[in-house]
């Protein structure tokens, strides 16, 4: 596999052509489908320009500074805080939600999407307890508590999504993009599983306070398929293969109730973690060699996705962007008297983040096959 280092240029599937790396060229013109991807080596964002001024953004990660990734970048091109229509949660994994509850408070007038896993009462105790004391290591709850509480002060409701249900609807004419927003999950097992798995530890009338081993698994996040026109775009979020028929990418590739046609572009799930690869969502939701883009994800030992997991994707399309190499989520070097320091004074040091990277691929919404992809100079193009 071949690593290729960020820079812009205009490619389509038959003869690429590239230019020198620059930085962002401004914001999209109104016939445009744009999917920037956002991603330090823990956490991503996704925005979504889908016409006329319109945008979507899903999920968060912030700078170091604290600022979400997304608000500075659409800041940074000039758009105006009402034109961002949709926010979405896609799960309440703490690296896809850091920062969610500053984007619910920059742009007031979005309609808030969350999974339906949160209109239970299993997941509402974590969320009105207000700790993250409860789970064991890192989590979003109260990221989440922070968002409900802004979007109450404000007399907004939260949409809660769930597999086949249309979020958005753009009736189209001779001046406006037809456009639509569906969610592909979560299933309904799903969302009974990720249930069960928090009410088996979650506390009761006169018992003790125990910690909820975190989740290492997401069937209730929401997947998104957006259409603008003649384009399609399936955001993949979290979401990993499952052997039951009823849940995971098997439910929604043999669902008879999801939007017909195949996508051009795919926002790759988890982090491109073999975990969540499913040979029918590549055959069956995907034209051949589909535009396609990943963030990586570093806790740990834990870095993904792996030289294997890229050597695979790169075998599936040549058109892959990752936002930033996982091996480059290290700790910064210090000189050997700091190094000292440090370790009689703390037990060891992670790297809590790093600042978020860009690729942003762009299409006219009536020529699919035809995409530009600006790229910061950390990202990389996967190629076999």
């Amino acid at each position: 596999m071949v690593l290729a280092r960020g820079r812009s240029h205009k490619t389509t599937s038959q003869n690429p052509a590239r230019a020198p790396w620059t930085l962002s060229n401004g914001a999209p013109a109104a016939r445009e489908v744009e999917v920037t991807l956002l991603g330090p080596g823990r956490g991503e964002s996704v925005v979504v320009h889908y016409g006329h001024g319109e945008w979507l953004i899903v999920d968060s990660c912030v700078h170091q500074n604290g600022e979400p990734a997304a608000l500075r970048y659409l800041d940074s091109i000039g758009v105006r805080r009402t034109a961002v229509t949709h926010i979405l949660a896609s799960h309440w994994h703490d690296d896809h939600i850091r920062g969610f509850a500053a984007l619910v408070r920059a742009y007031p007038e979005a309609m808030v999407m969350l999974s339906s896993a949160l209109e239970h009462d299993e997941f509402l105790i974590l969320v009105d307890a207000d700790e993250d004391s409860l789970i064991e290591g890192p989590s979003g709850v109260r990221e989440l508590r922070q968002s409900l509480d802004i979007l109450a002060d404000s007399g907004r409701r939260p949409e809660l999504a769930r597999s086949n249900q249309r979020l958005r609807n753009r009736p189209g004419s001779n001046e406006i993009l037809a456009a639509e927003m569906w969610a592909l999950s979560p299933s309904n097992a799903a969302v009974i599983e990720t249930l069960e798995s928090i009410a088996h530890f979650a506390p009761t009338a006169g018992q003790p306070k125990r910690a909820i081993p975190r989740p290492l698994r997401n069937p209730s996040c929401v997947v998104l398929w957006v259409i603008v026109n003649e384009t399609r775009l399936l955001l993949g979020a979290d979401l990993e293969r499952s052997p039951k028929a009823d849940r995971g990418w098997m439910a929604i590739v043999q669902s008879n109730s999801r939007p017909t046609g195949l996508a051009q572009f795919v926002k790759i799930p988890h982090h491109g973690s073999v975990d969540s690869h499913d040979a029918a969502m590549w055959e069956e939701l995907l034209v051949a060699e589909p535009y396609a883009g990943l963030t990586p994800f570093v806790s740990g030992r834990v870095r993904l996705p792996r030289p294997e997991d890229m050597s695979r994707i790169a075998r599936l399309t040549p058109n892959a962007w990752l936002t930033r190499l996982s091996a480059e989520g290290r700790s910064p070097s210090r000189p050997r008297a700091v190094e000292r320091t440090v370790a009689e004074v703390t037990r060891s040091v992670r790297l809590v983040s790093t600042e978020p990277a860009r690729v942003t691929f762009r299409c006219d919404a009536g020529d699919p096959s035809n995409w530009t992809v600006d790229a910061s100079p950390s990202a990389v193009h996967l190629m076999a």
